[in-house]
């Protein structure tokens, strides 16, 4: 099965509030504003095609082969007996309500807090759904660190406390 890197939800978002912003240029154009038109034409049109890339042309594939990290320049893929850890980890921001994110890797080592620019040959992130759990139980029967157990890392929250 493919799955958005990003949650639907959020590519709808995103690409709403970017194609609005697109109303920026149409009025610096019907004002006058010809070169402020053109400078924040051509911002926009980068940020949009940005935004598209990365919320349509990055998928993960999950097959009983293994994972498959997929975009328009890339495609790296692991089979299952490649990956030594399945886990539930988190991007460290400083804003309320942090969303948690699935990570395959080829170390075996837990990762709670993940970096977005840490995808690589061997390693991919996926953010959370439920549907994904679902689909690598069907493939992988060792636990999920962070959601099936509780991590090495929590265990050293818990003393600290």
């Amino acid at each position: 099965m493919s799955f958005y890197i990003v949650k639907p939800s959020h590519i709808v978002i995103s690409l709403t509030y970017v194609g609005c912003l697109a109303f920026l240029p149409i009025i610096m154009f019907i004002t006058g504003a010809f070169w402020y038109g053109v400078i924040f034409l051509i911002i926009w049109l980068f940020s949009f095609l940005g935004m598209l890339y990365q919320c349509l042309f990055r998928k993960i594939y999950i097959s009983d082969c293994g994972v498959k990290y997929k975009t328009l320049f890339k495609s790296y893929e692991m089979t299952w007996d490649e990956i030594k850890i399945v886990g539930i980890g988190y991007i460290p921001i400083k804003a309320p309500g942090r969303k948690p994110w699935i990570y395959f890797s080829d170390q075996p080592v837990s990762i709670p807090m993940l970096s977005p620019r840490s995808f690589n040959k061997k390693f991919y992130m996926v953010s959370f759904r439920q549907k994904i759990i679902d689909e690598i139980k069907k493939h992988w029967d060792m636990g999920i660190d962070g959601f099936d157990f509780t991590t090495d890392f929590e265990v050293r929250m818990k003393k600290k406390i």
